[in-house]
Order: structure tokens, then sequence, then C-alpha cells
């Protein structure tokens, strides 16, 4: 019954005509949007209406959460959905945005804000619980891709690894032989970057912080299959075809073979 509520409101929703003036904010605020053929496009706004419908929005540290911030944020966490809806994020119910990097509240202090982490964040993703957004990272980072960093993206893409296991056991592609590829080939990879910044090598492509787990990592590699799909694609051949068959798109295609 639940399911088949959602099914009909999302129907209604998408009935109405997309609202002009968010067009705006996609043009300015997400640079993937221009890259995009016009099915992705739609489906891009699409989803980030549903997205837009479906959360609590919060702003904190004196923000007053706007159409735009809504609609650049919904739109990039949009780019994850454009093979395959994934529920529109269903376990998340809040998005939390904060004027610029921020500490949050520590978990076993019941997330009170009494102690706070000693790492100020950009963004982060909590399993079951909301996803939490600098808004000048989101602004900046979505208006240039070329960095190969995009907070929503990272953030979003834990979400996903949080619901479906993608980490621990890997996803469903629909081919076996891929599928048993997913963990051997990002396992080895991790720990190939562990040893990277062990040794304090860089890497255009993934952060120090990708080292910290599987999870980190695959958020990271996220992005760069996002960001900088050309690069990603001829130093990680095996990754890209991985993501590419997961998230059901070729982002180099947008870029024309660049970045």
């Amino acid at each position: 019954m639940l399911f088949a509520w959602l099914r009909t409101r999302r129907r209604r929703l998408l009935a109405d005509p997309f609202p002009h003036w968010w067009t705006g904010h996609l043009t300015r605020n997400v640079a993937h949007f221009a890259l995009l053929p016009e099915a992705s496009r739609a489906r891009v706004r699409d989803a980030a209406r549903v997205i837009i419908a479906e959360k609590r929005w919060h702003g904190r540290e004196g923000v007053f959460v706007t159409e735009e911030m809504k609609v650049t944020i919904a739109a990039q966490a949009a780019l994850l959905l454009l093979g395959g809806d994934h529920g529109y994020f269903r376990p998340v119910k809040d998005v939390v945005v904060f004027p610029t990097e921020f500490r949050t509240p520590v978990r076993d202090d019941g997330w009170e804000d009494d102690r706070l982490s000693e790492v100020p964040l950009a963004g982060r993703a909590v399993d079951r619980g909301p996803v939490l957004l600098a808004w000048d990272e989101v602004l900046r980072e979505g208006r240039d891709p070329a960095g190969g960093q995009n907070v929503v993206i990272h953030e979003f893409a834990h979400q996903l690894d949080f619901d479906e296991g993608l980490s621990a056991d890997g996803p469903d592609l629909g081919d076996a032989a891929l599928e048993a590829r997913w963990r051997p080939a990002f396992a080895s990879h991790f720990e190939r970057h562990e040893r990277d910044v062990a040794a304090g090598l860089g890497n255009p492509l993934f952060t120090p912080h990708a080292a910290d787990d599987e999870y980190e990592f695959f958020a990271n590699a996220s992005e760069s299959f996002y960001c900088r799909p050309a690069l990603f694609r001829r130093r990680y051949p095996e990754l890209y075809q991985l993501l590419a068959a997961y998230y059901r798109v070729d982002p180099a295609e947008w870029f024309g073979g660049g970045r």
C-alpha cells in the first residue's frame, strides 16, 4: 500500500510542469546539467523534484534553505539516479544545510550539541539518518567539476552504499561476471591507495581521506567517476567499468572525452 501510494504521489507531482525558474538554478549551479543529453536532463529534473518533495530540508547556523539550494543539491544527487531511481534515497529523510564547514555532534553523545567532533566537515552522511552539507562547497563544486570533487555526490553515494551494501557485498549488476569482480577490484585498489597514502604519494583522483576505509573509497570513486571520468577511466579502467554498470551511465561521453 505504501509503495502504491508513493508511486501515485510521484506521478501527480511529475504531471505538473517543471518550474521554469528552477532551470536557471540548474544552468548556473549544476555544470553537469548542460552536458547531458535531453533525455537525461529530463530525468534529472524529475528526480530532483521527487527528492525535493520527499525530504525535509533544514538550515543551520543562520541558513534559510531556499528553492535554489534545494534544486542545486537535489539535481546533483539526481545524477546518481540516472540509471535507476534507487528508491530516491528512501532512507534519507532529512537534508541539513550549513553555510560552510561545520562540526557535528558526536554520535556517542546522542547527537547533542555539548560535545562536537574536532574535525570540520563539508559533508556527512549518517546511516539511516540525514545528509549534512556545507552550502559554499556544494555551490563551488557543483559549478566546476574540474576539481574532481563533489560533496553532494560523495554523501549521497554513501547513502546508496549504506542502503544497498555496496562496499560489504557489492551490487546486483545483472551480470554474474561483473558482480564477481566488484569486491576484489575495490578491495585491491583500496589497499593500494592505503599504501600510497602511507608512503606520502598523491593522487589526483583519490584524497587521503579515501584511505580511511572502503566506504570512503567508494564514495570518492563515485565523485571521480562523475567529475573526472576520462582520467578515471584511463587510470582505473576496471573500477570505471564496474561503476558504469552500477550507475548505468557513461560520464566520459558527457565530457566529450575530456577531464
